[in-house]
């Protein structure tokens, strides 16, 4: 089962997943450096990269946007588009951007440019058949509708309420888009509070728990309005131990930002991140195994691969990820490697794939960033 923790301190709000007594997301967000992704802007081209096919956007912040054009779509310089942030600025880089609007709601995500239709792949087969019939009916004409995890269970009246709702939404917006000058934000998804309760408020959550009357109250009014059913979860949390105290995690989370994270068995991962990518080494450390080398090799590997999927998790990291696990000179164990590797990413619900390892024994990760 899992738990939702929410502590609120001065203008920082943090939150923690548990999920079977362990940690497994990490949210930190501060009031006066409000996040980008998601948010949908009326931008204006202000130059073009004609060799990348890509053009830079103002959206009124101190960086401009990076949009990634296709053949087939052409603009000029200083004509207005609407887009939206799928990465945040990294550097002296500015946010990426794309064409491809999407709006998220609890169970769905509705594409108004796109005719795209699908279920989630976490989904069992059965039930995604039955959702994927039922996307077909209820996805208004020339849109395209995306069922999320979190509507395994539903049916299709509250499915199709759920898709005219935010159809509904996405047209009274659209309505305003030539009233505005760019560059002016159309739509923020910049709110931690509501991106909880609408993308962690799965049926398995048994506690919301939160430190803030404030915070408490407004969550109530979210939860609401998205997952009625579970209003009865939302607690106010009034102790006078700190509730990550309470919840023996603080010393997990103060090894969010550590470079090195130690294994169960002694070895350890190191973690650097760079504008381009992140990499990861898996050493050893002071594990020597029982056995022989390869064995401790094999060994370590192994709580390596779920350690990095879990971090990358915690520490939200997207992009490409470079693993450089211990050498093995063994087809077979390197096979169960790569196999344990994709069981563990199939628990992130971001998009995660593993690519495959190089004849250098390195591996290749992409992972959907989620802030």
């Amino acid at each position: 089962m899992k738990k939702i923790l929410v502590h609120h301190y001065r203008h920082e709000t943090t939150v923690a997943i548990i999920k079977d007594g362990e940690l497994t997301n990490y949210y930190c967000e501060r009031d006066d450096n409000p996040q980008l992704v998601g948010n949908i802007y009326k931008g204006k081209i202000q130059n073009f990269l004609p060799g990348m096919q890509a053009a830079f956007v103002d959206i009124g912040r101190d960086k401009n946007a990076f949009l990634q054009l296709n053949k087939k779509q052409q603009f000029q310089i200083g004509q207005d588009v609407v887009i939206q942030i799928k990465k945040e600025a990294i550097g002296t880089k500015g946010p990426r951007a794309t064409r491809e609007i999407s709006i998220p709601s609890h169970n769905l995500v509705l594409m108004p440019y796109s005719h795209f239709i699908g279920v989630s792949q976490k989904i069992d087969s059965n039930s995604r058949k039955r959702l994927y019939k039922i996307a077909q009916k209820i996805c208004p004409d020339n849109t395209g509708l995306l069922l999320r995890t979190a509507s395994e269970e539903c049916d299709e009246e509250s499915l199709a309420n759920e898709t005219q709702n935010l159809f509904k939404y996405w047209k009274s917006l659209e309505k305003t888009i030539p009233k505005k000058k760019s560059p002016s934000l159309l739509y923020s998804d910049n709110d931690l509070m509501t991106r909880i309760v609408r993308d962690e408020c799965t049926s398995d959550v048994e506690l919301f728990l939160i430190d803030s009357l404030k915070i408490t109250n407004r969550v109530r009014r979210i939860v609401k309005d998205i997952a009625p059913n579970l209003i009865t979860i939302v607690k106010r949390y009034t102790n006078d131990v700190p509730i990550f105290d309470k919840l023996h995690i603080t010393d997990e989370i103060k090894k969010i930002n550590q470079r090195e994270v130690e294994l169960p068995s002694g070895g350890f991962i190191v973690i650097d991140k760079t504008e381009a990518l992140t990499a990861i080494d898996v050493n050893t450390g002071k594990f020597v195994g029982s056995k022989n080398l390869a064995d401790t090799a094999y060994q370590t590997n192994l709580e390596a691969a779920a350690m990095i999927m879990r971090q990358l998790r915690l520490r939200n990291i997207g992009g490409i990820i470079i693993v450089d696990f211990i050498d093995m000179h063994d087809d077979e164990k390197n096979k169960t490697l790569m196999t344990h590797l994709r069981q563990e990413a199939k628990m992130d619900r971001l998009k995660t794939k593993i690519i495959d390892m190089t004849p250098l024994g390195l591996v290749e990760i992409t992972r959907k960033r989620l802030r």
